[in-house]
């Protein structure tokens, strides 16, 4: 067989080879131009997590949203709290949505992950007013049915939490300007680690104990939002001169979740409701009593060995404190809370 038959069959297979290539590549050409196409990143403002919202109520978004001039948007208040330092256990930043990039369409092997974040991508952080606005109306819907069910004022001038450690309970009393006190709802208490006794120390796990105001609030907080308390007050501070003590800790918070070290946490619906009647009503305008047991009821009980020398002082202020709040009446714990 001459030379040119022994390579004619090579040239006819390379032709039909490369001709199969170029077919397939025109085939896929229009696919692939509309994947770069649709990858194209387009800059869209970034959107609050639904999931944080599972729980809201069919038809709760149908309520408007406070007006600008809403005293729980005053501009005072957002400042405090968007300039409060940010606690090491109390962030909360959400990464941007990734951006998709084009994909080929016969490998699925090759596509990239949609659960993929760049190492730069940017952390959102919430204002104050924004992360209100996302939850006032559900959280008023709330609480204005507590408020008609217990028959008190709304809204209120002035309110107080009460909470019980032994109990674990947390009461919400209201008043209107120049009216009494009256019990509008007592939440339940998921989590606070430590027991009875006042807070001495940083690290020891404890709750504190006495009569304290919010300082501030946080809508990035990792437990959903918090309700920052002003511990160590002024007579933490005068007992820790006393005793010689220096690092009294801090950061102690009302916050969602049901996990707490030295804070109390009360779930998020409860700490919804608690955060946007705390702005409502203004911080000043806030008490919080945290009692080892119900004094009002119980009494104070004679001073046990290895405690404080200053610690019956402190249970007669509380006591003291809680005389102006009448105690819900007792028909079985349980049927105080409600979801």
């Amino acid at each position: 067989m001459g030379s040119s038959q022994r390579f004619t069959p090579l040239i006819a297979n390379t032709v039909m080879a490369f001709t199969g290539v170029v077919v397939v590549f025109a085939l896929l050409r229009p696919m692939l131009l509309d994947e770069r196409s649709a990858a194209t990143p387009v800059s869209q403002p970034l959107q609050p997590r639904i999931d944080r919202l599972t729980f809201v109520r069919p038809g709760a978004f149908t309520q408007s949203i406070p007006p600008s001039n809403d005293p729980l948007l005053k501009p005072s208040l957002m400042h405090q709290s968007e300039v409060a330092n940010a606690w090491s256990t109390e962030t909360r930043s959400e990464p941007s949505p990734p951006r998709s990039g084009w994909r080929f369409t016969l490998l699925p092997s090759l596509r990239r992950s949609s659960e993929h974040v760049k190492p730069n991508t940017r952390l959102r952080a919430y204002t104050l007013k924004a992360r209100l606005a996302e939850i006032t109306p559900t959280a008023l819907h709330r609480l204005n049915a507590r408020f008609a069910a217990a028959k008190a004022i709304w809204p209120p001038a002035e309110v107080a939490f009460i909470a019980i450690k032994d109990e674990r309970a947390l009461e919400l009393h209201a008043r209107p300007h120049g009216g009494t006190w009256k019990r509008v709802h007592t939440y339940r208490v998921l989590a606070a680690s430590g027991g009875g006794g006042p807070k001495l120390r940083q690290g020891d796990r404890q709750v504190p104990e006495g009569v304290y105001g919010i300082a501030s609030l946080n809508p990035n907080s990792a437990y959903h939002l918090s309700l920052r308390v002003n511990y160590p007050n002024s007579f933490d501070r005068q007992m820790a001169g006393l005793d010689g003590r220096r690092d009294l800790g801090g950061d102690i918070m009302i916050h969602g979740k049901s996990l707490s070290a030295g804070c109390l946490a009360v779930g998020d619906e409860a700490v919804e409701e608690l955060f946007v009647l705390a702005a409502l009503t203004g911080l000043s305008n806030v008490k919080l009593i945290i009692s080892p047991t119900d004094f009002r009821e119980k009494g104070t009980s004679a001073q046990a060995p290895g405690q404080p020398p200053w610690l019956p002082k402190l249970y007669t202020e509380i006591a003291s404190s809680l005389n102006e709040f009448k105690k819900p009446r007792s028909a079985g714990l349980l049927s105080l809370f409600t979801k």
